[in-house]
């Protein structure tokens, strides 16, 4: 077993030296406070998951609605353009 590049032999000998060293009673302490530990971290991981998720959709809902102003707003008028009223007596002409 290759883990981290840690044999399995190496594995054995720190287990074994755990074992001496904190005797049979901890090791099941240290293991709930190790579990508990990783639970921490998978909660914290996936919290920051949804947050980064949320920011991300908050995100392209704002582009996507200053898109839709953007396409909705009329064009501002060009400077040839000389309104309707005058547009409107160039057609029908100034003595009708």
């Amino acid at each position: 077993m290759l883990f981290l590049d840690i044999s399995f032999g190496e594995i054995f000998i720190v287990v074994v030296v755990i074992f001496i060293i904190f005797g049979p009673q901890k090791i099941p302490e240290f293991a709930r406070k190790f579990g508990k530990g990783i639970r921490e971290i998978k909660k914290a991981s996936s919290e920051i998951q949804r947050e980064v998720k949320q920011e991300v959709s908050n995100f392209k809902t704002d582009v996507d609605v200053e898109r839709i102003i953007n396409e909705s707003d009329p064009k501002p008028e060009t400077k040839n353009s000389k309104g309707p009223e005058k547009d409107y007596k160039e057609i029908k002409g100034p003595d009708e």
